[in-house]
Formats: structure tokens, sequence, C-alpha cells
């Protein structure tokens, strides 16, 4: 069972940072072609801007989940490294649990605010006439990734106390 959890895990990271991927890479080739046609021909595509932030923020969104798991989001370490590592942990531990809230918020929010700009028939306002429910989806969508991530790491925090001695600023789930 554990190795089907950890196969199952292995794969789900891949597919997020392909994904991501996926939407950065669309970015950046929606960005350039935009440079080179305004550049080269004096033209530009309908909502060529628009795209871009769409898939960077898709991008961002899908793959924030990874950063999760490989504890590199943006924190201040030297409370960690400061107290002793059994409070530490349970400061970790409590921080962890307290995003997930936030992200159970996200989702729920997301799903509101999906919903509204589906029934209101809410559109970009460029050329473009994306109907906004889409782009908005990645919030829920993103906001399910987190909470998946932040559950996972809070369970490893506390069944697994030696994974915080070993590095307090480094744990991996």
């Amino acid at each position: 069972m554990n190795k089907l959890i950890h196969t199952v895990n292995e794969y789900w990271d891949k597919f997020e940072l392909f994904v991501g991927g996926i939407f950065l890479t669309l970015a950046v080739f929606v960005s350039v072609l935009e440079i080179v046609l305004r550049s080269l021909f004096a033209t530009s595509m309908v909502g060529a801007d628009e795209i871009a932030a769409f898939a960077v923020i898709w991008s961002v969104f899908f793959t924030a989940s990874l950063a999760v798991k490989r504890n590199i989001h943006v924190r201040i370490d030297v409370i960690f490294v400061l107290l002793p590592r059994s409070i530490g942990r349970w400061v970790d531990v409590t921080g962890t649990l307290l995003s997930a809230v936030f992200t159970v918020y996200l989702i729920f929010a997301g799903l509101k605010l999906v919903e509204e700009s589906y029934m209101l028939g809410e559109i970009t306002l460029t050329m473009l006439k994306l109907p906004l429910w889409i782009p908005h989806l990645i919030i829920p969508i993103g906001g399910f990734l987190l909470t998946i991530r932040l559950i996972q790491r809070a369970i490893t925090l506390i069944r697994d106390k030696s994974a915080y001695d070993e590095n307090p600023v480094a744990v991996e789930i």
C-alpha cells in the first residue's frame, strides 16, 4: 500500500509540474510571438497579453503545491532555527494547519466566484471576450492542490519527528 501511495504521489508531482510547465511555456510563447508580430509586422494578436497573464497565473497556482511539498515557500526560517526543535515542529504543524484552513476557504470562495461569473455571464473586457469563469477555475483548483499538500505536510510533521529533527527548514513530504 505504501508503495502504491508513493507511486501515485510521484506521478501526481510530475503531472503538476507538466501542467504548470505547459502554462508557463504558453505564456512565454504568446509573449514572444506578440513581440515578434509587433516589431516585425506592426500587428498584434487579439488577447495575447490576457492569454499570457492567465497562463502565468494558472502555472503559479498549479505548481504552488509542489513548493509546499518541497518546503520552499517563503517563510521566516529563523524562528525554526532559534526555537527548540520540539517547539519549532509544533509551530510548523500549527502554521501548516492554519494555511490549510485558508486554502479550504480559497476552494469555497473560488467556487463561489466561478459560479457567480458563470451565472452572470461575465466576460473579459478585451476583444477576446473570454468567459471569466474559465480563468477563475484555477482558484478552487489551486486551493484544492494546496490543501492536499498542506495536509500531507502536517501528517508528515506529526508522524515523523525525525524528518523535522534532521533539518527543520527542509522538511519534505
